[in-house]
């Protein structure tokens, strides 16, 4: 009987964090424990000023293109971090060439693998969600929708 009413219980717990509203100003920001491309163990602190998060192909690339130039270095500045959910790939296609591609890139970028780290991140298709901390509490959360958006963001959260 226990068993069931574990099994029970944990799809109470799913159910509940499937249905949640989205995290908006005012909330805190969960930690996101995720592995980075090259599998290195990352998430968000208490220092994190921005979240740039995509869910989609389109997303990425405003963010591929803002952080071409010297990315690692602007992300550090504006103590941002990048997150994707890839859960919507299908996994041979995320083993084959999804991160070997994505490994080559200069900065970090936190990969939420099944979609459910980052399940109630507001989200926009083709856009790049932006969540604007304060000591680890939502300021406020807007969307880009172009890499010059996305670069301004940035800029902005590095103070320049």
């Amino acid at each position: 009987m226990s068993r069931i009413a574990t099994l029970f219980a944990a799809f109470l717990a799913f159910a509940a964090a499937a249905y949640a509203a989205p995290l908006k100003p005012g909330d805190a920001m969960p930690a996101l424990d995720l592995a980075d491309q090259h599998d290195n163990a990352g998430g968000i602190g208490a220092e994190t000023r921005l979240v740039l998060f995509s869910q989609d192909m389109d997303a990425s690339d405003h963010v591929e293109a803002a952080l071409a130039v010297d990315g690692a270095a602007k992300l550090a500045a504006a103590h941002a971090v990048f997150v994707a959910d890839i859960s919507a790939m299908p996994a041979v296609i995320t083993r084959m060439f999804a991160l070997p591609a994505l490994r080559k890139r200069p900065y970090p970028m936190l990969l939420d693998r099944d979609g459910k780290a980052t399940a109630a991140l507001p989200s926009v298709e083709k856009h790049v969600t932006l969540l604007r901390l304060d000591k680890g509490m939502i300021q406020s959360v807007e969307f880009a929708s172009s890499a010059e958006q996305v670069g301004a963001a940035l800029r902005a959260a590095a103070g320049k």
